[in-house]
C-alpha cells in the first residue's frame, strides 16, 4: 500500500522547533535523520529555517525531495559532522503565510468549478501572489469580481479545514473531490486529503490553515489567457490574521 503525505509531518501553521541527527553533508546541503521543513511540491514552495548547534548555524533556503530530503543553506559558520544534533527551526511566518495562500487557492479552484465548470491544471503558490490556471468549456462565462466574493464570503464564514487519509476508492465516490482521480498516480492506495467545510476534498500534500477565517480578504489583480479555454487567475494576498 502506497500513502500520498503524512499526518503528523505538516500539520499547518506555526510550525514547532525540533531536533535532528546529520546524516549526510555536501557544500550546498544537510540530511537528517528525520524533518518537518515541508519540501517544495505540489505548488507550493519549500519551507525556510534556521539549523544550528553550540558551534554551527547556517540557513535553510531551499527544501527537495528524491530518495531523500535535500536542506539547502546558505549563510554557513562553524564547521558541522555526520552525527551531529542539530536545532532546527522553521521560519514561522513564511510557513503560516504560505499556508494561508495555499488554502485560498483551495477555495478559489473550488468555487470556480462550483459556478462554472472549471477545471484547475496548474498553481504557483507565493508568499504575497499565487496564480491558479483554469480550464472552461466555456471561459467566457468567466467573472472575477464574482469569484473574488464568493471567496472572501467563505473567509468570512470560518469553515473548518481538516486533513485526513482516504482510500482512492472513496475518493472517486465523492462529490466534493473536483479534481479528476482517473489522472492520478494510480499507485497511491491512500490519499492525504484536505477538507474546507462542505465546501470541497481534495487530495493534498501541501500545508493549509485550520480554519478559512485565518485568511485575510483576497484579491483577484489579473485574468490572463492562457490559450483555448483556459484563463489564468492571479491572486494578491497580505498575511494571515
Amino acid at each position: 500500500m502506497t500513502v500520498l503525505g503524512h499526518l503528523d509531518q505538516h500539520p499547518g501553521i506555526n510550525p514547532p522547533d525540533f531536533s535532528a541527527i546529520v546524516t549526510a553533508i555536501s557544500d550546498d546541503s544537510i540530511e537528517m535523520d528525520k524533518t518537518f521543513y515541508y519540501p517544495k511540491g505540489g505548488g507550493q514552495p519549500a519551507d525556510k529555517g534556521i539549523i544550528s548547534t553550540d558551534s554551527f548555524e547556517c540557513t535553510v533556503i531551499d527544501v527537495a525531495k528524491s530518495e531523500s530530503v535535500f536542506h539547502y543553506i546558505d549563510g554557513i559558520n562553524g564547521e558541522l559532522s555526520v552525527g551531529n544534533q542539530i536545532s532546527c527551526r522553521i521560519d514561522t511566518e513564511w510557513r503560516n503565510q504560505l499556508s494561508a495562500m495555499h488554502t485560498a487557492q483551495h477555495l478559489i479552484s473550488a468555487l470556480a468549478n462550483e459556478e462554472w465548470g472549471a477545471d484547475t491544471v496548474g498553481n504557483q503558490i507565493g508568499f504575497d501572489r499565487t496564480r491558479i490556471d483554469l480550464k472552461f468549456d466555456n471561459r467566457d462565462d468567466f467573472d472575477a469580481i464574482h469569484l473574488e466574493e464568493l471567496v472572501n464570503n467563505e473567509i468570512k464564514n470560518n469553515l473548518l479545514v481538516r486533513m485526513d487519509f482516504r482510500d482512492s476508492r472513496d475518493l472517486m465516490d465523492d462529490p466534493l473531490v473536483r479534481v479528476n482521480m482517473d489522472r492520478m498516480p494510480p499507485n497511491i492506495d491512500v490519499w492525504r486529503t484536505i477538507s474546507i467545510g462542505d465546501l470541497d476534498v481534495c487530495p493534498c500534500a501541501g500545508t493549509h490553515v485550520p480554519r478559512t477565517g485565518m485568511i485575510d480578504a483576497v484579491k483577484i489583480s489579473k485574468v490572463k489567457s492562457k490559450g483555448a479555454g483556459k484563463l489564468r487567475v492571479c491572486l494578491l494576498y497580505t498575511s494571515p490574521s
